[in-house]
């Protein structure tokens, strides 16, 4: 067996099976395979009891306790179990209250459905590789909450890793996760474009799930200029179709460009945006008309 499976219990705790056998397909993607299933909140402070997790992700919304109502219990100090317990919420319903509260009751970090698999990687890693300094005051007990939870909230579709103290004012789109996040899937579009020929309908359709993971980030993050170039690059593959021959002029230049706009900073937003314009300007050449539907 590999030495580099992840050893880590992770309780996953929802009412419905599919949402816990997703969630669960992600983690093993992810290389964590010490996974248990609770259906209710009983269960869930059973096996937290019994088997003693490093994480919990559990449903907002869990049959006899909400996860907000399990980790106030976790944080005022339950049985056996640490209070320092990572715990990550999944909910439907971010609204400013509901993330005030969560924020209040000592969650770790918020998970908004649907999400994506990169989504739930940034959460893990945060608490795996970047915990925050655990609070133990008369007023709060749990993770320190200067990372804040509500920061600039822009309303229910909101999804992302906050600015922390030594990036203020940073995009959700600038923290090193988010980046590394997005560089992941470049890569994996530039690797599967190497060799691509014309008919090979399985590596253009990869790509372009590629694309549209890529795409699916930086909306989450809120990089208007990546999702943009995703968005770009998509338009040129739908159009060439299945069958169609792929430029690899076309496919590097927007590959180089991603991988630019990766690296550029909130404060250079004019020379990503002119990288964007020039792929748009690629594309409606290539294609011979200024727009495509």
């Amino acid at each position: 067996m590999s030495t580099n499976i992840k050893t880590n219990h992770i309780i996953v705790a929802d009412a419905v099976s599919h949402t816990r056998n997703l969630v669960a397909d992600v983690l093993r993607s992810l290389g964590y395979y010490s996974i248990f299933h609770a259906r209710d909140g009983k269960e869930l402070l059973e096996m937290t009891v019994e088997y003693e997790p490093r994480i919990v992700i559990t449903t907002s919304r869990l049959p006899e306790m909400s996860g907000l109502e399990f980790t106030r219990l976790i944080r005022a100090g339950y049985k056996n179990v640490s209070r320092l317990l990572s715990i990550i919420v999944m909910t439907d319903t971010p609204t400013k209250a509901f993330l005030e509260a969560a924020q209040a009751s000592g969650v770790d970090e918020m998970l908004v459905r649907p999400f994506t698999a990169q989504a739930m990687q940034v959460r893990i890693k945060a608490v795996m590789d970047r915990p925050r300094p655990f609070i133990d005051s008369a007023v709060y007990v749990g993770p320190c909450r200067r990372r804040r939870m509500v920061e600039d909230y822009a309303g229910p579709l909101r999804r992302f890793v906050d600015p922390t103290d030594d990036m203020p004012g940073a995009s959700p789109w600038e923290l090193e996760p988010n980046r590394l996040a997005v560089r992941s899937c470049v890569t994996k579009i530039s690797q599967l474009s190497l060799g691509l020929t014309a008919g090979d309908r399985k590596k253009l359709r990869d790509i372009y799930s590629a694309t549209k993971e890529t795409e699916g980030i930086a909306d989450e993050t809120k990089d208007a200029m990546m999702g943009a170039a995703a968005r770009s690059l998509g338009r040129y593959i739908m159009a060439i179709g299945a069958t169609g021959v792929p430029d690899p002029e076309v496919m590097t230049t927007h590959i180089d460009a991603m991988h630019t706009l990766g690296l550029l900073s909130g404060t250079q937003h004019r020379e990503r945006e002119l990288l964007v314009e020039g792929l748009v300007r690629v594309v409606d050449k290539r294609l011979g008309r200024g727009k495509v539907a």
